[in-house]
């Protein structure tokens, strides 16, 4: 019990930093697991005019609507639970200027994205293009120029005739990953990013361009060559 307390004590600390106000509640009742009493709390505060721009509610928000969404009894109400707790992480993220609330909860947000990783990337192996495309869509709650969603956009746009868009998409993440610290990313980011690089790579290849579709994959492999799935779809691609 006294671990418990401590631990909450220490989250209680690291929150009044983000922010004036006092999230304990919320606190609580995510340590109680009661995920459909947290998402109700939690809209409380989103709604009120003095805490509806605070970065904090929206996490919680989210994360109880994540959890719910795993919940086979869950009640009609939360059917959407799972979709709806990316548009709370976007409002979280939007909310949070000093990017605090994103560093504490770095573990919730890749534990998302993964998710979301694991069913585009079980859409397109079925070759759902356009399923995965909505998916894929929510990607985008990460922030606009989040470069993982533009790679997988620019492989579902192709594989929808929409080479025109696709080509912009990839521009526009060659762009970000220039010069990006690739080998600092989250797994999570990076896995992302091995997704849409190789969904790119095998649009190409259908398109005949076979030298575009080995630079997109040469993006990737300073990074990912201990990956067995990348060198895998690397050796299909390139070699």
């Amino acid at each position: 019990m006294k671990t418990i307390f401590t631990a909450l004590t220490a989250l209680l600390i690291s929150f009044s930093v983000f922010s004036q106000n006092d999230y304990s509640d919320l606190l609580i009742i995510q340590a109680d697991t009661d995920w459909e009493k947290l998402i109700k709390h939690a809209e409380r505060y989103t709604q009120k005019g003095s805490t509806e721009k605070d970065a904090e509610p929206y996490y919680y928000l989210a994360y109880g609507l994540y959890k719910i969404s795993f919940q086979a009894t869950r009640s009609d109400a939360y059917k959407n639970a799972y979709k709806e707790s990316f548009t709370a992480i976007g409002k979280m993220l939007r909310y949070d200027k000093s990017g605090d609330v994103q560093a504490a909860q770095s573990e919730f947000i890749n534990e998302m994205k993964l998710s979301l990783l694991e069913i585009i990337q079980n859409e397109t192996d079925n070759e759902e293009y356009r399923r995965a495309f909505g998916w894929a869509m929510r990607l985008y709650k990460f922030g606009r120029d989040y470069a993982p969603a533009l790679y997988i956009e620019g492989a579902l746009r192709s594989r929808n005739n929409d080479q025109s868009t696709a080509r912009i998409k990839w521009e526009e993440g060659n762009k970000l990953t220039k010069d990006a610290q690739i080998g600092d990313w989250s797994e999570a980011d990076q896995k992302l990013l091995m997704l849409g690089l190789y969904e790119s790579a095998k649009a190409l290849v259908d398109l005949r361009q076979p030298d575009k579709a080995k630079e997109m994959m040469d993006i990737g492999a300073p990074y990912f060559e201990e990956d067995k799935r990348w060198q895998a779809q690397y050796d299909e691609i390139v070699n």
